[in-house]
């Protein structure tokens, strides 16, 4: 049999059934999209609150734990200068000519921490015993920073290490003080080495001659001293 031409079929797309009494139906597509975006940006909202939540109880914690510290404040600068020479001889009877009585004067070894400020007194005479007086004032550059009297009771402490005896009794207002015995030339010398304070200072006592081999005496000599450089100090 022979089939007679054949015509595509237009393709028409079916009317929509509506029943009565509901409304019609909405686009499926856009109705998606719309939940989508609804849940992600719900759940966005709840990382991001759950993300604030952690950081801030990281941060809470992390405070609690370890609060900020702050540094403990050292010993405070006593003295803020050094006496006269002449100051240091009054407070001695006896004591040979003083050989000059200038002021203390800046040192050269100061750095970002202190400034040292250093005062030589010397008493001699011919035929008599004669005595010197050092003394170095670290000052602190940040007050409160305990740098000055850590850098005087520093000098002490190598002075003991080097053995040095330490005093028992009370010179002065030292804070602390050691017998140190020296030997220049066959001469007898004693010396006293304390801190006090922001002040490191050594005291030396020489013998008249080379046969006063009396070391006590000697030592008293140096002790007199040393206390009258410590007491001269305010």
């Amino acid at each position: 049999m022979q089939q007679g031409p054949q015509y595509p079929y237009p393709q028409q797309p079916y009317p929509q059934q509506q029943y009565p009494g509901y409304p019609p139906p909405k686009s499926g597509g856009k109705t998606v999209l719309v939940v989508v975006l609804v849940v992600v940006g719900v759940l966005v909202l709840a990382g991001a609150g759950v993300g604030a939540f952690f950081l801030l109880t990281a941060d809470d914690k992390g405070s609690t734990a370890a609060p900020p510290t702050t540094s403990a404040a050292g010993e405070p600068d006593k003295y803020a200068a050094l006496p006269r020479c002449s100051e240091v001889g009054s407070r001695m009877n006896n004591l040979p000519p003083l050989s000059s009585d200038a002021p203390a004067e800046p040192a050269t070894t100061s750095d970002d921490k202190i400034q040292l400020s250093q005062l030589s007194c010397s008493w001699s005479k011919a035929g008599s015993s004669s005595g010197t007086v050092s003394m170095m004032l670290a000052k602190s550059n940040q007050p409160g920073s305990g740098n000055g009297p850590g850098y005087a009771k520093a000098g002490y402490d190598i002075e003991v290490e080097r053995g040095a005896k330490p005093i028992t009794e009370k010179i002065g207002k030292a804070t602390k003080a050691a017998d140190v015995d020296y030997d220049s030339s066959g001469t007898m010398q004693c010396g006293v080495r304390f801190y006090q304070g922001n002040v490191d200072a050594t005291v030396i006592v020489t013998a008249a001659d080379t046969s006063d081999k009396n070391i006590e005496r000697c030592r008293r000599n140096a002790h007199s001293l040393a206390k009258a450089a410590s007491e001269s100090l305010s």
